[in-house]
């Protein structure tokens, strides 16, 4: 994506558009990456496996620290947040589904979770989130209401609504192209 010159724009895109101006995308590129596919972080310090994803955004990753059982998740499993899905893919919602199945496969090495926004969570609260990111993405699969609290009256911040509106609206004129 980022040899393509108008990559900003790309990205852009797939913000609401409300947000997308206040959104700084000078940093956005500005590291190397990693080799594709590669297993682990190469350097000398614990092992580090690098669970590799579509579901957020292309190339998205989680770290799983082995040694220590903690999953740094990235933006995914918050407990604040819904899921965001990358909505420029060929198909959200089974990439998000495929990655919450990633983090079901290691869950039982898995003593903590550290989302990229949120609240880190143990064990327990790893399993919960995945159990209720998938309720929310299989709810906007069928077009429905999640019965999710990050997006109803009680959201704990109060753009994550209109958020979710957005994302429901986005995946049905996909649904209407088709």
């Amino acid at each position: 994506m980022l040899a393509n010159p108008d990559w900003k724009d790309s990205i852009a895109e797939g913000l609401r558009p409300e947000y997308a101006e206040d959104i700084p995308m000078d940093l956005l590129g500005l590291t190397t990456g990693l080799p594709a596919e590669a297993p682990q972080i190469p350097w000398d310090g614990p092992t580090v496996r690098i669970i590799e994803h579509q579901a957020h955004a292309p190339g998205h990753a989680a770290l799983l620290i082995e040694e220590c059982g903690v999953l740094v998740a990235g933006d995914m499993l918050s407990d604040i947040l819904m899921p965001f899905l990358d909505l420029q893919a060929a198909n959200p919602i089974e990439d998000y589904l495929a990655a919450l199945r990633l983090f079901e496969s290691v869950a039982d090495d898995v003593v903590a979770v550290v989302p990229g926004h949120g609240s880190v969570g143990g064990a327990g609260q790893l399993r919960a989130r995945i159990r209720q990111d998938r309720a929310y993405v299989e709810a906007l699969y069928d077009g429905g209401v999640p019965d999710d609290v990050r997006v109803g009256p009680s959201a704990p911040l109060d753009w994550l609504p209109e958020v979710h509106q957005w994302q429901l609206q986005r995946l049905a004129e996909r649904r209407q192209r088709k």
